[in-house]
């Protein structure tokens, strides 16, 4: 019985290291607003593909009931650790 569970566990310690993969490398998300009035949607979405291969939306502008372009890409860290 003790044989087995040395095996059990030996197997389980073999598995453990195989599963230990290197961290993965996670891109960081960055925002940029493009237009901060009047947000038009067809031409936030294309801005923010050509700028930066990124997702334009049109987000609401706290308290002026207008639309802003904003463009949502992923970033290298270089970038994000600027903002910060």
């Amino acid at each position: 019985m003790a044989n087995l569970l040395n095996v059990a566990l030996g197997f389980l310690l073999i598995v453990s290291v195989a599963l230990d993969l290197s961290p993965v490398n996670a891109q960081r998300r960055c925002t940029e607003i493009l237009d901060p009035n009047n947000c038009v949607p067809d031409d936030c979405k294309n801005e923010c593909i050509q700028k930066h291969n990124g997702n334009g939306l049109c987000v609401g502008s706290s308290g002026t009931g207008q639309f802003a372009c904003a463009c949502t890409y992923d970033c290298n860290l270089d970038e994000s650790n600027s903002l910060n």
